[in-house]
C-alpha cells in the first residue's frame, strides 16, 4: 500500500469509496446550493416566514413517514440500481425547478409541490445510499469510517454550498442554482457506475419475510443496537436539532441580531460536527463507540443547557462547537453500530428506522420548540430540551447497566 494511504481515513483506502466520495462531495455541495436558492426564491416571492418554514418542513418530514418503507425497499431490491434511479429522479426535479424559474413561474404551490417530491425522493435515497457503504468498502469493520467520511462531506458541503449560493444569487437568478445542482448529480451517478460493484452487492437473501410495519418492527427491536441505542437518537432529533431553525431568533434575543452573527453561530456548530466526523472517519472499527454513545447524549444536553444561558458570543461559539460535535457522535456512531451489528438482510430496515428516528423527528421538534419558545421563552425552551436529552441519556445508561446481556449481545453481533 502506498505511503499516502496511511494518511487517509481507512474507508478511503478503498478505490471504490474514493470514487463515491468524490462524486458525493460534488452532489452535496450542489444540494446545499439548491436548498439555499429555493429558500431564497420562496421568501422573495411570498415574504412569508411561515411558507419558508413550510418549505423546509416538506423537504424533511417524509423521513418520518417513509423511512421504514425505504429501508424495506433497500433490503428487497438491488441497491445500486435503485440509488442511481433515485439520483436521476432528483436531477430531473432540479431541472423542473430550473425550468419553472427560467419561465418566471410565481405560483408558490408549484414550488412547494416540487419540494415535497424532493423530500420523498430524499427519504428513499438516504437508507439506500447508507446501506450500500458495506458493499463499497467490502469490510463491515470499515462502515464506521465510511459513515464518518460521509458526515465530513455533509458538513463541508453545509459550509461551502451556502457560501457559493450566496455569491451566485448576487449575479444570477435562483434558476441557475437549480441548473448547477442538476448537473452535480452527474458526478455521483458517474461515480456509482464507475465503481463497477459486482452483482453480489445486491441485498443478501431475505429468508423469512414478516409482513407489515409492526411485524418488521418486532424483529428489529430484537437487535440490541436498535432496542437500546436508537431511543437516544430520537431524543437528539426531537430536542437538540431545533436550535437550527431557531438560530435567527437566538441571534436576535441573545446577541446583536445581525445576519452575520447567525452565520458565525451556525459555522461554529458545523466546525464542531466536522471535527467529530473526522474522528469517526479515522476509526478502523467500532472501537470506543459504545462508551462514547453512553456519554454523548449527556454532553449534548449539558452543552445545550449552558448555551441557553450564555450571552457571551465567544463562549456561545465554543458551546455550539461542542454541541455539534457531541450530537454528531450520538447520531452517526449509532448509525455505524446499527449497520455493523444487524444481519445484512435487515440492514436497510435498520437504517430506515434510524432515518425516521433522527431526520424524521427533527421537523416535529422544530415546530414544537418554536411554539413552546413563544410561550415560555427561548432560554427556558432550550433548557427544557437539554434536560430531556439528559434524561434520555441517563435512561439509556441505566437500561444497559441493568441488562448486561444486551451489551454482551451487541458485542457478539459486532464481532461475528
Amino acid at each position: 500500500m502506498a505511503d499516502w494511504h496511511l494518511w487517509l481515513p481507512p474507508a478511503l483506502t478503498k478505490r471504490r469509496f474514493r470514487l463515491y466520495t468524490a462524486g458525493h462531495t460534488v452532489s452535496v455541495i450542489g444540494g446545499w446550493i439548491q436548498q439555499v436558492a429555493l429558500a431564497w426564491l420562496v421568501f422573495r416571492l411570498t415574504n412569508s416566514i411561515f411558507l419558508l418554514g413550510l418549505t423546509g418542513f416538506l423537504l424533511n418530514i417524509f423521513y418520518l413517514f417513509l423511512g421504514p418503507i425505504a429501508g424495506l425497499a433497500a433490503d428487497r431490491l438491488p441497491r445500486l440500481p435503485m440509488l442511481i434511479a433515485i439520483d436521476v429522479v432528483l436531477a430531473a426535479l432540479s431541472v423542473c425547478l430550473a425550468l419553472m424559474g427560467l419561465a418566471g413561474v410565481e405560483s408558490i404551490n408549484a414550488y412547494l409541490a416540487v419540494a415535497a417530491l424532493i423530500g420523498i425522493a430524499n427519504a428513499f435515497e438516504m437508507p439506500v445510499r447508507q446501506t450500500l457503504f458495506k458493499d463499497i468498502v467490502e469490510d463491515r469493520a470499515l462502515v464506521t469510517s465510511a459513515i464518518g467520511v460521509s458526515a465530513m462531506v455533509f458538513n463541508v458541503g453545509r459550509m461551502v454550498g451556502p457560501a457559493i449560493a450566496g455569491v451566485l444569487l448576487v449575479y444570477v437568478s435562483e434558476a441557475w442554482c437549480f441548473v448547477i445542482n442538476a448537473f452535480s448529480y452527474a458526478a455521483i451517478i458517474g461515480a456509482l457506475i464507475a465503481m463497477r460493484l459486482p452483482r453480489a452487492s445486491a441485498p443478501a437473501a431475505i429468508g423469512a419475510r414478516p409482513e407489515g410495519f409492526w411485524a418488521n418492527l418486532g424483529v428489529l427491536l430484537s437487535f440490541p443496537a436498535v432496542r437500546y441505542l436508537l431511543p437516544t437518537v430520537v431524543a437528539v432529533g426531537l430536542f437538540a436539532t431545533p436550535y437550527v431553525p431557531l438560530m435567527p431568533s437566538i441571534a436576535a434575543h441573545f446577541f446583536d441580531g445581525r445576519s452575520s452573527t447567525v452565520g458565525i453561530l451556525m459555522s461554529a456548530a458545523g466546525l464542531g460536527a466536522l471535527g467529530s466526523a473526522t474522528y469517526l472517519a479515522l476509526q478502523p472499527g467500532y472501537g470506543r463507540q459504545i462508551r462514547l454513545l453512553t456519554i454523548a447524549p449527556l454532553a449534548v444536553g449539558l452543552v445545550l443547557m449552558a448555551f441557553a444561558w450564555s450571552r457571551i458570543l465567544p463562549l456561545s461559539l465554543l458551546l455550539l462547537a461542542a454541541l455539534g460535535a457531541a450530537a454528531l457522535i450520538a447520531v452517526n456512531a449509532t448509525n455505524a453500530l446499527l449497520q455493523q451489528s444487524v444481519p445484512d438482510a435487515w440492514r436497510g430496515r435498520a437504517v430506515g428506522l434510524y432515518s425516521m428516528s433522527f431526520a424524521g423527528t427533527a421537523p416535529i421538534g422544530g415546530i414544537v420548540a418554536g411554539s413552546l419558545a413563544e410561550r415560555i421563552g427561548l432560554a427556558a425552551t432550550l433548557t427544557l430540551n437539554g434536560a430531556l436529552i439528559i434524561a434520555a441519556g441517563l435512561f439509556a445508561r441505566w437500561r444497559l447497566h441493568n441488562h448486561p446481556e444486551a451489551l454482551r449481545g451487541l458485542m457478539r453481533s459486532l464481532n461475528r
